[in-house]
């Protein structure tokens, strides 16, 4: 009898126990599903802007008056989020038509719709045309990388029917924008990019998508790490939680990837043997962004010539660039007295590199550093705004000039 009152007295506080468990287990989960019902009143992100095949893109027919440095404009926005005008899917006849994909320089928020470089190259075109009418039509879009105008271009740009696809390249930062963890922030949520990786040395032509926390593929790739990924992200998209958290989740990826890198990287020799030991990390990472990017646009041009069409590239400098090489040499060599690392720079660097890398691809590229500079030193007038470094209304008028003239050379269209 002892011994079975002594066992039903122990087994009480045990029962206790496993209920006190189950009871604060259940109040956690409570309280975080309380809490992210919460976060998902006080933060609305604007799902319109989300897309599951780029990451993100304009919202359909925005409108919005903007200032840019003292240029106050509206802006608006076409029913596909693009700013330019409205452009039928079906190609008319008689029409020669060119697709520019690009980021927010193609864009051109900072002016208005027609004073942007593809609507005036349209009119340029069209107003020295021989009977064939032209269409050039916009998909540009803010901090967009290679990847994710090849993503577009599969989906939506080849539906348009382009004869010649231009890919508006800004080696400012198109770069970092091909390379994993690359996202922009709207309504305090961070959406990240698809992005192709290297696997053992060649380009996943199947987009990745990108999950705060895990580190994304960069030379192997295995299956389970791609299936991990997607449903990761695909609760990130849904949990409040998991955004708050993903600044803490994404700290230890910059040991992966600096992608903070100034812009006079893009234009050092990866063998430069200071660069190399002084920035090893950024070196690698750099080396990587190149490999990744000529994979991509290989790939590009393999979908744009599979419809019949031909891919361009069309090489845009920041305006940082632009306005160094605009200098007197003697004000240039001041200005790498008080920088040194100028003195590593090659200002033609990414052109040869594209030369180099696209040679046999029969792609043709034009560089607008060299005129840019010729028109600023001939008239000494400004082609960005000073604070938003895009191109102001002249700089879009310019640019248009420069490639209508290329175009009218470079096109043999029949009428």
């Amino acid at each position: 009898m002892g011994t079975k009152i002594g066992s039903a007295s122990t087994s009480k506080p045990k029962n206790y126990l496993i209920i006190n468990i189950i009871v604060s287990f259940g109040a956690v989960i409570a309280a975080l599903l309380v809490l992210e019902i919460g976060l998902h009143w006080l933060i609305r992100p604007d799902t319109t802007r989300y897309s599951a095949v780029t990451g993100w893109r304009g919202r359909a027919n925005e409108f919005k008056l903007l200032d840019t440095d003292g240029y106050e404009h509206p802006f608006q926005l076409n029913s596909l989020g693009m700013h330019d005008t409205e452009h039928p899917l079906a190609k008319p006849p008689n029409t020669y038509r060119i697709l520019m994909l690009g980021d927010s320089f193609t864009e051109a928020r900072q002016v208005t719709e027609p004073q942007t470089s593809h609507q005036i190259l349209e009119d340029l075109l069209n107003a020295s045309s021989q009977g064939e009418q032209y269409s050039v039509i916009s998909a540009g879009v803010p901090a967009w990388g290679t990847g994710q105008q090849l993503l577009y271009y599969q989906s939506e740009g080849r539906l348009f029917q382009p004869d010649l696809v231009l890919l508006m390249f800004y080696i400012g930062n198109d770069l970092n924008d091909n390379i994993p963890v690359h996202s922009v922030t709207f309504d305090d949520v961070a959406y990240y990019s698809p992005y192709f990786p290297l696997c053992d040395g060649r380009l996943d032509t199947q987009p990745w998508v990108y999950a705060p926390g895990l580190k994304p593929a960069v030379s192997t790739c295995s299956p389970f790490q791609k299936i991990l990924a997607e449903n990761l992200h695909r609760l990130y998209l849904n949990s409040r939680i998991y955004m708050l958290l993903s600044p803490l989740f994404n700290r230890w990826q910059s040991y992966h990837f600096n992608k903070d890198l100034p812009n006079i990287h893009m234009y050092v020799p990866l063998d430069n043997e200071t660069f190399r030991q002084q920035f090893p990390r950024e070196n690698e990472t750099i080396a990587y962004a190149w490999d990744v990017t000529f994979e991509t646009i290989k790939r590009l041009q393999q979908e744009v010539e599979a419809d019949d069409a031909e891919l361009a590239v069309v090489l845009i400098d920041s305006a940082d660039v632009i306005d160094l090489m605009a200098l007197s040499p003697t004000e240039q060599e001041a200005r790498r007295q008080a920088m040194p690392y100028l003195a590593m720079t090659q200002p033609d660097l990414p052109e040869a590199k594209f030369r180099r890398a696209m040679a046999g691809h029969q792609l043709d590229i034009l560089n607008l550093q060299p005129e840019l500079v010729s028109y600023i030193n001939q008239n000494n007038e400004p082609l960005y705004f000073p604070h938003d470094k895009h191109w102001n209304i002249l700089g879009n008028r310019v640019v248009a000039g420069i490639l209508h003239d290329w175009l009218q050379n470079k096109l043999t269209v029949e009428p």
